[in-house]
């Protein structure tokens, strides 16, 4: 089983080019074993492209079935292979050659990035594909639960740790791994094979608590009716939700923890340790997704926390996500400026508005165009003490709906200072 301190999380990118910004580095802070890595920036600034290029990477270190050049599984030597070969294909064939085409998208896909780790990788993946956590979870996340009429092979799960592309099919397939969880457990208990019985009650025992966490809810139970194959998330105050009746939200965050779940629990049957906590790489993007405030500031620490060895790489709008977890990097794609989580986690989310993500105020435009009218009746009447009053008493009344007790305080210091 792979430590820690053996495994090759990431510790730096250099980013040739994600369309929007080139030739900059992005280093990880040094936390030990390793740092989360959350990535901000306006929209177009080349998030969503770094997480995909850094998929692709991941994907020669998993040796991908579907590359024209499955033979070499290192980023580093596909590229060197690539700008080797290219130029002479080129120039025998003809630019419009489908395998000259072909290989310009290969490298393209893994050229715009240079990664470091803290360990080399080598063969770490591919050895160790059944041992290891790596899932890339994209902003548009489809988390519809398909129906269950029958059990399945446990054997069709294991298969997907080694399939590159296994997010989506983990998700959908996630009540089917209940039921078939539930059923082998019952044949566990015939059998009396207590040892395993009690392992599958750890691993709804943990479900259950997470999904107490996510939906605040102490008394929450998860129940499940062999006659129909269905699940119910039963709600202490008497609803019965199933997975599929879940709003966006919920159905958001959970499909991220289908994903690792079932991960998890095929990697400690491999390993024969239920304590055991894999390492590996996840990315997110846009963690936030349909996720109410609260929600975002759980996402983050809930993940961490079921997941200790695992490195999240996250793309976010969310001042709520980056300032919810720590030993995590934030950098802003825009500016260029990073952070670590203890300038971070301490700020108020209008100190990281204004100061991480570039707002002038924490206020909304609304309330910067009512400064506005201020400024402009402020500096019409200066010098006409009673005409000043009057304005200001108007503006009072007329925007009185618009006034909270804070902004109100905002708008008198500025007349005090400025009358």
């Amino acid at each position: 089983m792979l430590t820690p301190e053996e495994f090759p999380y990431i510790k730096s990118l250099h980013v040739n080019d994600c369309y929007a910004y080139q030739n900059f580095d992005i280093e990880l802070h040094n936390y030990k074993p390793f740092s989360h890595l959350i990535l901000t920036g306006k929209n177009g600034s080349g998030k969503s492209t770094i997480l995909r290029v850094i998929d692709n990477h991941m994907s020669y270190w998993r040796a991908a079935a579907n590359s024209s050049l499955v033979s070499i599984t290192s980023p580093i030597d596909i590229i060197d292979r690539l700008n080797a070969i290219i130029p002479n294909r080129a120039a025998q064939f003809g630019i419009n050659d489908s395998v000259l085409v072909t290989w310009k998208k290969e490298l393209d896909q893994v050229d715009r990035l240079s990664l470091s780790y803290t360990n080399l990788p080598n063969n770490i993946w591919t050895q160790n594909k059944l041992k290891t956590i790596y899932s890339f979870l994209k902003a548009k996340r489809d988390s519809h639960v398909v129906s269950v009429d029958t059990v399945t092979k446990e054997l069709d799960f294991i298969n997907q740790l080694q399939n590159n592309n296994s997010t989506e099919a983990f998700i959908r397939q996630f009540k089917q791994y209940l039921v078939n969880k539930k059923v082998y457990q019952a044949f566990d208990q015939i059998k009396q094979d207590q040892t395993r019985f009690a392992e599958t009650d750890q691993f709804f025992d943990r479900l259950t608590e997470s999904f107490r966490q996510i939906f605040e809810d102490t008394g929450l139970v998860l129940t499940f009716q062999q006659e129909y194959f269905e699940f119910f998330i039963q709600l202490s105050d008497g609803r019965q939700l199933t997975f599929d009746v879940l709003s966006e939200g919920f159905s958001a965050l959970l499909s991220i923890l289908m994903d690792l779940f079932m991960r998890v629990d095929l990697i400690r049957k491999q390993v024969g340790d239920y304590s055991y906590d894999p390492c590996g790489i996840v990315l997110i993007d846009e963690p936030e997704t349909h996720l109410h405030l609260q929600l975002q500031e759980q996402v983050l620490p809930l993940l961490t926390s079921l997941f200790p060895n695992i490195q999240f790489i996250a793309a976010t709008h969310s001042p709520a996500v980056i300032a919810s977890i720590k030993n995590a990097t934030i950098f802003d794609l825009t500016t260029k400026e990073s952070r670590g989580s203890e300038e971070t986690v301490g700020r108020s989310y209008s100190d990281l508005m204004r100061g991480h993500f570039g707002l002038s105020n924490e206020y909304s435009s609304i309330a910067d165009d009512l400064f506005r009218q201020i400024d402009s009746i402020l500096k019409e009447s200066k010098d006409q003490p009673e005409a000043l009053k009057a304005k200001l008493q108007q503006f009072f009344v007329e925007n009185d709906a618009y006034l909270s007790p804070s902004f109100r305080v905002e708008l008198e210091s500025m007349i005090l200072e400025n009358a």
